[in-house]
């Protein structure tokens, strides 16, 4: 649902700039519409998962462009975001499409005052208790989320274009960015310079420029993930669901995971939780049942496990101890990161649509 927002969105970004602009129009005076002024950006407070306030920092940008940045916090969906705004011709209300189900609503009670709507379009708080205030100025939060975008390299100057807002930023050679290059110059089906796409977790950061003063919004690979050649942004944006699909296992413990000797690909098959799972390492498939409750997930141990070829026992090993281990689940586009009680990643896996 909130893709094809977010593409219904995208396919009148020029009209809805138009009718939307942060500086006053003639057309916007006539009407009455209260206005904001941007750049800017808005602080205060946000409810989010079961806290009734949350610190929150709003970068909104002339070109339909967001980074909402929050204080630190590990319950889901209170994570720092980034994405496209929008505002309909005639309403106070403007509408954040990030990486989240649902658009975040919020009413512009001033020029310089926004105000937290519930799912239902009613206010969040009592009064001004969720409200985000702004002193007229743009003073960019860094913000730190899982990325996805085309990854280019290019004479030691790597650019990222993130994929929901549209944007491109100079990649900080730190932090893990070596993960990252060297996967993408390793790609032997790939023409130098190509954008590819790639996922991590990373962050959105003042950085000094290459050239000149000041600071410019850089991009930090806190954390590579993988690189998905032949895939776009447009299918990215599409997040693939946790059951009723195939993956294919990229990699098990940060080590590459793949068909050996003309095997069948490593794959762990979801059919539902009252269906179970399935999972093949290359030698034959093994199956249980497994139990999801928001994030967390359970599988159970397999009744019977297949024998293996020596190449293909440690594989099969690995997929297994995974299952055992694994505690939580991430997806970001079509990608499944499983994660272990403290947080540690486990296995990546890319979703396959069979045909």
């Amino acid at each position: 649902m909130m893709v094809q927002a977010v593409r219904r969105f995208l396919a009148c970004l020029g009209a809805t700039l138009a009718l939307a602009s942060c500086h006053a129009s003639d057309g916007a005076a006539r009407t009455g519409e209260p206005q904001l002024v941007l750049p800017a950006s808005f602080t205060g407070t946000l409810p989010c998962g079961r806290s009734h306030g949350m610190r929150a920092h709003l970068d909104l940008w002339p070109d339909g462009t967001f980074h909402l940045g929050r204080e630190a916090s590990d319950e889901p969906g209170c994570e720092d975001d980034v994405g496209r705004w929008r505002r309909d011709a005639g309403s106070a209300v403007i509408l954040l499409y990030g990486g989240r189900e649902m658009p975040l609503q919020l009413e512009i009670v001033g020029p310089r005052i926004l105000r937290a709507l519930d799912i239902d379009g009613r206010p969040a708080g009592q009064g001004s208790a969720h409200d985000l205030v702004s002193d007229g100025r743009l003073e960019p939060t860094d913000v730190q989320r899982p990325l996805h975008g085309m990854f280019r390299y290019m004479a030691d100057a790597p650019t990222f274009a993130e994929c929901l807002t549209g944007r491109s930023y100079p990649v900080a050679m730190e932090a893990d960015y070596l993960a990252l290059e060297r996967a993408y110059l390793g790609l032997r089906t790939t023409e130098p310079g190509a954008a590819v796409l790639a996922s991590f977790d990373g962050e959105i950061a003042q950085r000094p420029p290459m050239e000149g003063n000041g600071t410019v919004p850089t991009v930090v690979v806190k954390r590579y993930v993988g690189l998905w050649p032949g895939q776009s942004c447009e299918r990215a944006m599409s997040h693939a669901s946790l059951s009723q699909q195939y993956w294919r296992v990229v990699s098990l413990r940060g080590a590459a995971a793949g068909p050996v000797d003309g095997s069948r690909e490593p794959q762990l098959i979801l059919r539902g939780t009252e269906h179970g799972y399935s999972a093949d390492a290359g030698c034959g498939r093994f199956a249980g049942d497994y139990r999801v409750e928001g994030r967390a997930i359970r599988f159970q141990a397999p009744a019977i496990i297949p024998g293996c070829p020596v190449a293909l026992r440690e594989q099969q090993a690995a997929l297994l101890r995974v299952l055992e281990d694994a505690r939580a689940w991430r997806i970001q586009g079509q990608v499944l990161e499983l994660f272990d009680a403290p947080g540690q990643p486990l296995a990546v896996l890319e979703a396959v649509y069979l045909r």
